[in-house]
């Protein structure tokens, strides 16, 4: 029987829809592509309205198949009747993901499958392992789970439950065993990253875990993903700036540059604050890429708060934007608010900070032009160039040898192909995938 998977959303996601399809290759189950497999499996994200509208349109193009159809995560733990009413064969919500192989087979046996529990009820980590990463160079290593910040715009707390955290001596065993299968960078992940540990007994929190991994038998590569701005503690900072681990990358979201809308969404910052943590953060090491979360449109942004928002955007010396436009969610504050925005003049303002973030892109890109990296080769592209990533988050093509793939390489930076550095190879020698406990401070 083959099996395959379309994930929308998140990091976490991503995880998670590898860790299925690991579960269900134990269980006999062959990856195929959609077109040629038995049973499709849907792995879904409610976080915007488009994300939630682009699963409705997989499973409808799913059922065309013939396949057997199972939705699973966010949309089924928002809406559990929904996936069913559309013709999926199953439906479980994400504490369900762990009992995958179950679903399945109750399915095969021709049952419409409901697995939805509580969420708001849930104790404990929902650990999924996983053992063998599809990808054999970089990992996801999901370490925390839920969210209880309540943001006024923000579904993700209705449909992942309260924070719960992997406890450290697991991190530190699945991240020994991510070495010991060559992988050379594990990215950190959670759905509140900067909470992970301060539900465990006794509370731990993130500069604690990375201080033990920093000495642990790990991949000579950690890098974070997103970590709100009041869990960018100094601690934390100078911890990355000393790393020989640690990957000088941040993802820190803002959300807006207006005070008087970062109020009303909810957010416990200024943004003043958030400007100064971000000097902070450039000042302090060298080479950082820094990214930011912008939402357009939320009600009640004038004009006046747009332009506070692009103005401090522009002014920060930020590596990458995400912008996304406001979008209804239901169960959340913002869905009762007045002062909706126009789409269109939501469109405007989207395309205009989208096109800040690829000039801050190539800006931050060029600042490399004639620098050393080291880059971790990924793949090859049908051109015969290398891709590979940069610590500090350049995306990089290389001329190289096929042999370099998994291989992290010095290069210099020759110039720019769109939104990618044109890198030449300084050094390359192949090195066999043991666990490192230490390894070279680079960029």
């Amino acid at each position: 029987m083959r099996v395959a998977f379309l994930t929308f959303g998140c990091k976490v996601n991503q995880y998670e829809s590898e860790a299925m399809a690991q579960a269900l290759e134990r269980a006999g189950w062959e990856l195929a592509t959609v077109e040629e497999a038995d049973l499709i499996v849907i792995n879904t994200c409610v976080v915007t309205a488009k994300a939630e509208a682009e699963a409705r349109k997989a499973l409808r193009r799913a059922k065309r198949t013939g396949a057997k159809v199972v939705v699973a995560g966010c949309w089924p733990q928002l809406d559990p009747q929904g996936p069913l009413q559309l013709g999926a064969d199953g439906a479980l919500g994400n504490e369900e993901k762990a009992e995958i192989v179950a679903v399945v087979e109750r399915v095969l046996q021709g049952e419409q499958v409901l697995q939805v529990g509580d969420i708001s009820e849930a104790e404990g980590f929902p650990f999924l392992p996983l053992d063998r990463p599809r990808f054999r160079t970089r990992a996801l290593l999901k370490i925390q789970e839920g969210c209880d910040a309540r943001c006024a715009y923000c579904v993700v707390p209705l449909v992942r439950g309260r924070p719960r955290s992997l406890p450290l001596e697991e991190v530190l065993r699945a991240l020994q065993g991510l070495a010991r299968e060559g992988i050379k960078e594990v990215v950190l992940t959670g759905v509140h990253l900067g909470r992970w540990g301060k539900d465990l007994r006794p509370p731990l929190d993130l500069v604690e875990l990375l201080r033990r991994i920093e000495t642990a038998e790990t991949p000579p590569r950690i890098r974070l993903s997103s970590v709100e701005p009041q869990e960018i503690s100094q601690e934390l900072i100078a911890l990355l700036a000393s790393s020989e681990k640690l990957c000088p990358h941040l993802h820190v979201p803002l959300q807006s540059g207006s005070e008087r809308v970062l109020k009303a969404m909810g957010r416990p910052y200024t943004p003043s604050q958030f400007r100064d943590l971000i000097h902070r953060i450039v000042g302090q090491l060298p080479g950082v890429a820094v990214g930011t979360d912008l939402i357009v449109g939320f009600p009640s942004e004038d004009e006046e708060a747009f332009s506070e928002t692009y103005r401090l955007v522009e002014a920060l010396p930020l590596a990458y934007l995400h912008v996304f436009p406001f979008s209804v969610r239901p169960g959340t504050e913002a869905a009762g608010l007045p002062g909706r925005v126009d789409e269109r003049l939501k469109r405007q303002r989207v395309r205009a900070l989208r096109e800040l973030g690829q000039r801050k892109r190539r800006e931050f890109y060029s600042r490399f032009l004639g620098e050393r990296l080291s880059v971790l080769v990924e793949g090859k592209e049908e051109g015969g160039l290398l891709t590979g990533l940069s610590r500090n988050y350049l995306r990089c093509l290389i001329a190289g040898a096929e042999g370099m793939v998994g291989e992290e390489v010095e290069v210099e930076v020759k110039g720019l192909q769109g939104e990618r550095a044109l890198c030449e190879v300084l050094s390359y020698e192949s090195r066999s995938p043991t666990p490192s406990k230490a390894g070279t401070k680079r960029v």
